[in-house]
């Protein structure tokens, strides 16, 4: 149950990678609206500047490539130039590239790894030691980091890797009193999900209908005030993956039943957005 305690951000720092996509626009206006100074990070430059003109409010934008050490480097020490204190981080930016295994160029790979894993490590590599005691860190995960997805295997190994470092260094920071969470949608309705729809995504992406960005935001926003470790959207399906999770094993006999729905759910998604089938 929620605290629904009032968050106030009033002379705070949030800082939000992915900040101009489906997720981090939804998002960095909430945090706006409790009153934090937002630092957006973003790779796109025309479109972090759109996001920023269009949100409004106490923003910095900044461009920076989570694949690449230099450019975390340099957003950190812009952000050192504003302020020596961060109170809230969201690693939200994410990237997918769907399809088999051996189908996937090393690049696609690595693109992957980088950014759904080794991007957040960065960044908080960078930006930890400007969290104060309090303070709180959010990553949006994806049930995929507790369920395996067929088709989507590397992004599933990055958001395995993210859960499990979030479970770790939340015992690393708790004698700071820096709450760290983890962030467990399933199929959210951006243009990354529209994508996969369309690019050989996992039907399972679709066995309930898509959450809109907006309840993903709402759910980081209640992660920031209340900072339990892991956070499931929708509930129910986070109970069934963790116990899929814990006997994955059962999971090639039960398959064939979710991904009948999940194909049903897809024609209805692409249907819904215009795209025949």
């Amino acid at each position: 149950m929620s605290t629904h305690k009032t968050l106030d951000g009033k002379g705070k720092f949030a800082l939000v990678t992915g900040a101009a996509g489906g997720i981090g626009q939804p998002l960095t206006r909430r945090l706006l609206d409790a009153g934090f100074h937002v630092l957006m990070l973003d790779i796109n430059a025309a479109g972090l500047e759109a996001a920023r003109q269009k949100l409004g409010g106490s923003t910095t934008g900044i461009v920076c490539d989570l694949t690449d050490s230099a450019s975390v480097a340099a957003a950190a020490a812009s952000v050192r130039a504003i302020t020596g204190q961060v109170d809230v981080i969201v690693n939200n930016a994410g990237f997918i590239k769907p399809g088999p295994f051996l189908s996937l160029r090393e690049e696609d790979i690595d693109r992957q790894v980088q950014i759904n894993l080794l991007g957040p490590l960065r960044i908080l590599h960078h930006f930890l030691p400007a969290v104060p005691n309090g303070g709180s860190v959010v990553n949006i995960i994806s049930m995929a980091g507790i369920l395996p997805l067929e088709d989507s295997t590397v992004y599933t190994s990055g958001k395995f890797g993210l859960r499990g470092f979030s479970s770790s260094l939340s015992l690393e920071l708790r004698s700071r009193g820096i709450r760290v969470s983890g962030i467990f949608p399933s199929g959210v309705d951006t243009p990354m999900l529209r994508m996969e729809a369309q690019n050989g995504g996992s039907p399972l992406n679709f066995v309930s209908d898509p959450l809109s960005a907006e309840q993903v935001a709402d759910l980081a926003m209640r992660a920031v005030r209340e900072g339990r470790l892991e956070y499931y959207l929708p509930y129910g399906d986070g109970v069934m993956s963790r116990i899929f999770g814990c006997i994955p094993w059962i999971l090639p006999s039960l398959l064939p039943m979710f991904l009948k729905k999940g194909v049903v759910g897809h024609k209805r998604y692409l249907a819904k957005i215009g795209v025949g089938h």
